[in-house]
């Protein structure tokens, strides 16, 4: 392994029961619990002030835009006798070291302080956007050296990728790993049984392409954690798929 590696690769991948989906500003993410990332961290460095820590170096709060309030059917600008009202965000720097109080690394986190719903029914004051501040700068720091890099990198958008995390997490924290290696081998197993079926029953060739990809994604990335073949694994799923390509008479 390539030392520059050494930190990253010894993390383990994010067990998705730690995560879930959020909304930010209509874009759909996938948010990791900061309390789960300190332990990953935990558990390669060290204890926090012994292994590595952090300190915040500044914070601020920033003018975004004028407050908008709703006045009969019209949006018009809040203001305080002469003085706009403004939507803020709270800004904070974060420094992180680890391994030596010298290897450092920097990074903002950022949240919403106050603002209106967006329907201009109502003013937001969130007196919690200091401490969510400094958790998403510390998330930030510690993806940068390979804690629930997955995530960041955006892999768990793929389904085929969440799923094989999921199976190399329960086989590393299971008591009883002979059995839950079969248990995981038997769910791999099922799945791709489910895509045969699939596949036999599709209306027309273009289903039968799709539910082929998705399994066959699926089995390249459970191969690897199971230590299977891939090619030997996706046989069932080739044969049918060029069963189904020859009885919906498709040509090259």
């Amino acid at each position: 392994m390539n030392d520059n590696m050494r930190i990253w690769s010894s993390i383990t991948k994010t067990d998705n029961k730690y995560t879930q989906n959020a909304n930010v500003d209509g874009n759909k993410q996938t948010s990791v619990n900061g309390l789960y990332m300190v332990k990953l961290a935990t558990e390669v460095l060290g204890p926090v002030g012994e292994g590595w820590g952090y300190k915040v170096l500044s914070e601020r709060y920033d003018n975004t835009k004028p407050v908008m309030i709703m006045v009969g059917s019209e949006k018009q600008i809040l203001k305080d006798g002469d003085s706009i009202v403004w939507e803020q965000n709270h800004t904070l720097v974060l420094e992180l070291w680890h391994g030596s109080r010298e290897n450092t690394i920097q990074h903002f986190g950022h949240t919403k302080f106050r603002y209106m719903k967006a329907d201009g029914s109502k003013m937001i004051i969130d007196n919690e956007a200091p401490k969510k501040s400094l958790t998403d700068a510390l998330k930030k720091c510690l993806s940068l050296i390979g804690v629930c890099a997955d995530v960041y990198m955006g892999l768990f958008d793929d389904a085929n990728y969440v799923n094989a995390a999921s199976t190399e997490n329960s086989l590393k924290k299971a008591d009883d790993i002979d059995a839950e290696y079969v248990k995981q081998l038997e769910i791999f197993k099922a799945d791709i049984k489910d895509g045969v079926k699939a596949m036999e029953l599709a209306p027309n060739f273009d289903a039968v392409g799709r539910v082929y990809g998705l399994k066959a994604a699926m089995v390249d990335r459970k191969s690897q954690v199971l230590n299977l073949d891939p090619e030997l694994e996706k046989e069932p799923l080739n044969a049918m798929y060029f069963k189904r390509k020859e009885e919906l008479g498709v040509k090259e």
